[in-house]
């Protein structure tokens, strides 16, 4: 008989009620497993529930159908075997490295000299050796990354779960830390069985990981689970690296630009997190290449990750500016007059068509019914949460901000922290 996976999530769904009493779901029939002896890249734009399935996994939430196994055993409680890793190391100024990794082995009941071996085990893992005595403000982005590791690593736990652990470092820092990610794993001494992490670049995936499951939005979570049988170390040069990363960027395009999501959705909810300029400056690059390029030309030429890349495209057609047949990006008649306008121009034809979102017209209805048209910021972010509260909303209101400023719908006093209604009439 096969052993257990160490993880599996079966017919998963994450669904959070809205005050209209309406449901939105975050994950839908998302199946997946985790083996040991392997590590898997989950990758996927903002907002489709990485996160989310982190946290799944962890106990930290239970979700709202579905069931979740640890080791063939049913999850009900936090899931002891799994260490995490955040984006931000999240340490604790006031204490030393090897405090801070000591840190979560005092809620386990171990001994003082059972503690003091796991720390030093786990610094020796990650190279951290005469930095116990450092304080974090000490270190360096990547130094701080590395005792956020250990100090997993202290914990013992079967799957180490990283939430896109080297996206806030620069990239030669991030290349190495990936290299010694990969030491660590092949030298099997600290006892890890698997690895799973969350990350939104594609190479990165490619380099790392044996299994990458490609995750995008409602109906059917999973989009593709792609098997990497490349040796390492990896030769990002190869033909057969450079294919396999074209294959995920034709998933993760048609997960992000495809037509699966329903309109009322689309013109419901949120602007991904684009700035407006960007958007206008994507309009403007396309117009000086014939209004249409393709996909992965363009990526390059904006110099952005692949996949904020394709966020700005979502939010640029969201909006109307292009169109995305067959991984082109295309402008639309609006576009067009996006890119050739003049500021004028393009705020009231941003203004017309942010008017098109659903969520805007219920935002300007909302401070057209408060005292001089307009509302305090936390109480703006209240509102939104409870409209949709699978987002994040801050993220969320500051980009709709950010466009609104642009087309003349929104006033921002950063100094009172109000958000006003703006009546003045732009074309004048």
């Amino acid at each position: 008989m096969d052993k257990a996976p160490l993880l599996e999530m079966k017919n998963i769904t994450m669904s959070y009620k809205l005050s209209s009493g309406s449901q939105i779901k975050v994950l839908d029939q998302c199946n997946l497993t985790i083996q040991s002896g392997e590590i898997v890249a989950l990758i996927g734009a903002s907002g489709v529930g990485k996160s989310t399935c982190l946290r799944l996994m962890a106990g930290l939430q239970k979700p709202s159908s579905g069931e979740i196994f640890s080791n063939g055993q049913p999850l009900d409680t936090l899931n002891r075997d799994i260490g995490i890793v955040f984006q931000d190391a999240a340490l604790f100024p006031w204490l030393t490295v090897a405090e801070n990794i000591e840190f979560g082995l005092y809620p386990q009941g171990f001994s003082l000299r059972t503690r003091r071996q796991r720390v030093n085990q786990a610094i020796d893992a990650v190279g951290l050796e005469g930095f116990e005595e450092a304080y974090p403000r000490e270190l360096s982005g990547g130094m701080r990354q590395r005792v956020g590791i250990a100090r997993a690593i202290a914990m013992a736990p079967k799957i180490l779960c990283m939430d896109e652990p080297f996206s806030s470092l620069d990239v030669l820092t991030a290349e190495t830390l990936r290299g010694e990610l990969l030491e660590i794993w092949q030298k099997k001494s600290t006892g890890l069985k698997s690895i799973l992490f969350i990350t939104h670049d594609i190479v990165e995936a490619v380099s790392i990981a044996s299994r990458i499951v490609v995750l995008g939005a409602a109906p059917n979570s999973i989009k593709a689970d792609i098997s990497n049988p490349l040796p390492y170390p990896r030769d990002e040069n190869s033909w057969q690296f450079i294919q396999l990363v074209r294959r995920v960027h034709g998933v993760l395009t048609e997960s992000i630009l495809g037509d699966d999501t329903p309109a009322e959705t689309q013109a419901l909810w949120m602007l991904p997190p684009v700035a407006i300029a960007d958007v206008i400056g994507m309009t403007e690059l396309l117009e000086a290449h014939k209004g249409a390029m393709d996909i992965f030309e363009l990526s390059k030429l904006i110099e952005k990750d692949f996949s904020e890349a394709l966020t700005a495209v979502k939010a640029a057609e969201l909006i109307g500016f292009v169109d995305t047949p067959f991984q082109k990006v295309i402008l639309t008649k609006l576009g067009h007059m996006i890119a050739h306008g003049d500021v004028n121009q393009r705020k009231e034809t941003l203004k017309n068509q942010l008017r098109s979102l659903k969520l805007v017209k219920m935002l300007e209805e909302l401070l057209q019914n408060q005292e001089e048209s307009a509302l305090p910021y936390p109480e703006v972010i209240e509102w939104l949460q409870s409209k949709s509260p699978a987002i994040n909303a801050k993220t969320a209101l500051d980009t709709l901000i950010d466009w609104g400023r642009y087309g003349g719908l929104f006033r921002y006093n950063s100094d009172s922290e109000t958000l006003y209604l703006d009546e003045v009439d732009i074309t004048i």
